[in-house]
């Protein structure tokens, strides 16, 4: 049985009606909100060349380095996109990848002390934005969505 015109209009105002509720109109506004918010504050401070794509590659390298396997693991991304995004940070002069001791088909990932400069400006400038987000929000009601969102993401972890 086909609907009408009229039939899917209705159901579609009907769904729309609770548009600023919209849970995936939410986060998509919030993403691209924060993006732009990160990109302008990293072309101030000279590091016009960083992509948004780049973020979680660099935010997961720890202070002794991260194998690259740990790392794609890590972001769930494939070998070929590591690969390539890995390739890119190199050329930038964020990372450095040296030769695992043990293993020849891993290399351990470290940043530069470029790398190392970009992340501690880029993490000072994101608690200052947390702290902004809390001073509107309160402590409580801040801390309760940031629970609430981890919990969603552990949803989507074992749904996957």
């Amino acid at each position: 049985m086909t609907a009408t015109k009229k039939t899917l209009e209705k159901e579609l105002t009907k769904l729309c009606e609770n548009n600023k509720q919209n849970f995936g109109r939410i986060l998509s506004h919030l993403k691209r909100s924060f993006d732009e918010w990160a990109l302008s504050h990293l072309s101030k401070e000279g590091y016009p060349e960083v992509k948004m794509a780049y973020m979680p590659f660099l935010m997961n390298i720890e202070i002794d380095g991260i194998t690259n396997n740990a790392l794609a693991q890590k972001l769930r991304v494939s070998k070929q996109a590591m690969s390539k995004t890995l390739k890119e940070l190199e050329k930038l002069n964020l990372i450095e990848a040296k030769p695992h001791p043990t293993d020849a088909r891993s290399s351990i990932i470290l940043l530069t002390q470029y790398g190392m400069k970009m992340v501690i400006h880029t993490r000072k400038k994101l608690d200052k934005l947390t702290k902004d987000y809390i001073d509107v929000l309160g402590k409580k009601k801040f801390f309760d969505m940031i629970d609430s969102l981890n919990m969603i993401i552990e949803i989507h972890k074992e749904i996957e």
